[in-house]
């Protein structure tokens, strides 16, 4: 491809007043609009509250594109002249994923602008916040880049990088978890980061408790696994704080046919080989009283023992052991000190 500055003969001034937009830089502004709530009090007003800005957040995702290039001018950019955003927000694409877009541009054109930014820090370079695979595959085609020029912040650019990649692809679990570790790595306030991803402050933290629960290479090694789920990828990061866990994730990848299955599967293998390792390690046993009833089930695995009383044999026992906790932790105390 023959490398040449495709905005040749336009300077900045005429940059910036074909391609700004007042309507989207207030759609990017945090502080900008209340949105209307139910109006109920209590816990159930507040999910209510909650499960409305979502439901807002996920509309104003699917309309952001919309915004965007409403009156705005698409350009023809040299594709080796865009750098990546500087946070990533998906892990490793399959090749038959790559493969798949690059032929419809191929038989199509890009239909879709990417949305970049002039460099920060580079002059003469763009930066890109959404976009990255259409990029990719026109770079590696040698074609120009059709694409939309903004003045974005830090924070409008992840902002926009995240609820467009949430309406056009979803990311999988892993890769929102990585896409918020990420940020909040960065610096960047939760609001920012609630919006980037549309999500309410419970699951983002859910999402980033979890990830820093897991070790970046065993999320590099296993990769999106789209179908894996935010229960069963929670539970694997709490089998990894089990002693040895390191170890036998490791065995499971250094096995010559790992790398060869896709990333689903990868997930599969080193999921049921720490879930095994769990059970391996859970001791269960009963509590039975004087009339050899089964009060309660005592689990001990993990660092944890869990009473699990019975209410079906008697409803108010459980309640009744809450209420002597502090004492029988003070007695606990006395006796080991008195030992």
């Amino acid at each position: 491809m023959t490398r040449k500055n495709l905005l040749l003969g336009l300077d900045d001034d005429e940059l910036t007043a074909v391609n700004t937009n007042p309507s989207f830089e207030k759609s990017l502004n945090l502080e900008a609009g209340v949105r209307p709530t139910l109006g109920v009090r209590g816990a159930v007003g507040a999910m209510s509250r909650s499960l409305e800005r979502i439901s807002a957040d996920i509309d104003a995702a699917k309309a952001l594109e919309q915004r965007l290039l409403a009156g705005a001018d698409i350009i023809d950019l040299d594709p080796t002249l865009i750098d990546s955003s500087f946070v990533t927000d998906r892990l490793n694409e399959s090749a038959a994923d790559c493969k798949t877009l690059a032929d419809s541009i191929r038989e199509h054109g890009q239909q879709v602008p990417i949305l970049v930014r002039p460099h920060p820090e580079i002059s003469g370079r763009y930066q890109v916040s959404y976009g990255h695979r259409r990029l990719r595959a026109l770079r590696e085609m040698e074609r120009s880049v059709k694409a939309v020029v903004r003045q974005l912040t830090d924070d409008q650019l992840v902002i926009a990088q995240g609820q467009e990649n949430s309406a056009r692809r979803d990311l999988s679990f892993i890769e929102r978890a990585s896409f918020a570790t990420l940020l909040e790595d960065r610096a960047f306030g939760r609001e920012t980061i609630m919006a980037s991803l549309s999500v309410d402050k419970t699951e983002l933290s859910r999402l980033i408790s979890c990830r820093r629960g897991l070790s970046d290479e065993l999320v590099v090694a296993v990769g999106a696994a789209p179908k894996a789920g935010r229960r069963r990828w929670m539970e694997l990061a709490e089998f990894m704080q089990a002693r040895g866990a390191a170890r036998t994730w490791k065995r499971v990848h250094d096995e010559p046919a790992f790398m060869q299955l896709d990333s689903d599967a990868r997930f599969t293998a080193i999921y049921s080989a720490l879930s095994a390792k769990a059970e391996s390690k859970k001791k269960t046993s009963s509590w039975i009283d004087d009339d050899g009833r089964k009060i309660a089930r005592v689990d001990d695995d993990s660092g944890w023992l869990r009473i699990n009383v019975d209410k079906s044999v008697d409803a108010n026992f459980g309640a009744f052991l809450l209420d002597q906790l502090p004492a029988l932790l003070q007695a606990y105390r006395a006796h080991r000190e008195s030992g």
